[in-house]
């Protein structure tokens, strides 16, 4: 060890000094202090003066990056609501705030919108604008439609039976032919044939008599164009048997036909619309003497009211019937009226 209190004279140059073996003297080390026993020595120990140390600690890197920033605090100012409508409108409603839950409010509005936008659309449409009488949107509108009831008649009779109700309504309701309004259960029966009417199984003929039962499924009594409701009955007879049915003559007065037996004739006498005439089953014509006239005859005899009348009797051989009263007429299709019969409804 070199002792520097002991150079016994400075040069002019330090470094030279302290750098030549010369210059440098040794230090002696001072001589260690000789203990009796080995309990005087720790005690000579324990008795010196202790040095203190200051540790200091140093945080790592991962721990530099690990520890959170503080960044400042930036106050944004929104505007406010009537601005923001003002300048954003409908958009800027739907790209919303920004607030929580924000997303799934709006998401939850958007749905509701289209829900209520189709709902409304679907409503405007016409009743019968459906692709088939037997969907479920028309058995409702119908099963709605034919439960309204007509109290304080005496003479009401019954017109559905379904489900364990019997719906009854005055026999003057039913007979739109000189009312100025739409029974609810001859513009139900009437919207089921448009149904047919849509998807092809109802077709019609020149003239065509089948916007007569489009007014009754809109609920429009429109003068001279009223049809009995035993008609309806019967084109939804011969739907419920026949895949399609063709209907050439209702209300000769809404068309301003004069024909055969002129203004006496069922289509026209009384307001009109109390016969119609089929011309066409299954795609197939009809002289009221074929196999599919006499299958409908022999369907509809036992269902239709006393009295009821038949045409084509001089186009067929004779049949037995019960309730229907023949007559003679064109073989071109099927006659059936219900200007003299004794009941207001077919059993149907």
């Amino acid at each position: 060890m070199v002792d520097v209190e002991q150079q016994s004279e400075l040069t002019a140059d330090p470094v030279e000094d302290f750098t030549h073996g010369e210059h440098l003297t040794t230090a002696e080390a001072p001589a260690e202090q000789a203990y009796g026993s080995r309990r005087a020595r720790l005690e000579a120990e324990r008795s010196r003066p202790r040095k203190r140390e200051r540790i200091v600690v140093k945080p790592t890197t991962a721990a530099r990056t690990a520890a959170p920033k503080t960044a400042p605090t930036k106050t944004v100012e929104r505007p406010s609501t009537a601005a923001a409508a003002s300048r954003g409108g409908i958009l800027g409603r739907l790209r919303g705030t920004g607030r929580p839950g924000e997303h799934r409010r709006r998401g939850f509005h958007v749905v509701v919108m289209l829900a209520l936008t189709a709902f409304f659309g679907t409503a405007a449409l016409p009743a019968y604008a459906t692709t088939s009488e037997g969907s479920a949107i028309g058995t409702a509108r119908t099963a709605l439609a034919v439960q309204t009831l007509t109290g304080g008649n005496t003479d009401a009779v019954q017109v559905v039976a379904r489900d364990g109700m019997d719906i009854q309504e005055s026999p003057q309701a039913l007979d739109s032919t000189m009312n100025g309004s739409v029974s609810p259960t001859v513009q139900a029966l009437a919207i089921q044939l448009m149904g047919a009417v849509s998807s092809g199984r109802l077709v019609g003929s020149t003239p065509n008599h089948l916007p007569e039962i489009a007014n009754l499924a809109e609920g429009k009594a429109v003068p001279g164009c009223g049809i009995d409701y035993r008609v309806l009955q019967t084109i939804s007879f011969a739907l419920a048997h026949f895949s399609q049915v063709g209907v050439s003559d209702i209300n000769r007065r809404c068309t301003g036909q004069i024909e055969g037996a002129g203004t006496e004739s069922a289509h026209y006498a009384d307001g009109g619309g109390h016969a119609l005439d089929f011309y066409l089953l299954n795609g197939s014509p009809l002289t009221g003497g074929d196999a599919k006239s006499l299958q409908l005859i022999q369907l509809l005899d036992p269902i239709v009211p006393t009295g009821t009348g038949l045409g084509q009797i001089n186009c067929r051989s004779s049949i037995s019937l019960d309730n229907f009263k023949p007559f003679e007429d064109t073989c071109n299709h099927v006659h059936i009226d219900f200007l003299n019969a004794q009941g207001t409804t077919i059993k149907y």
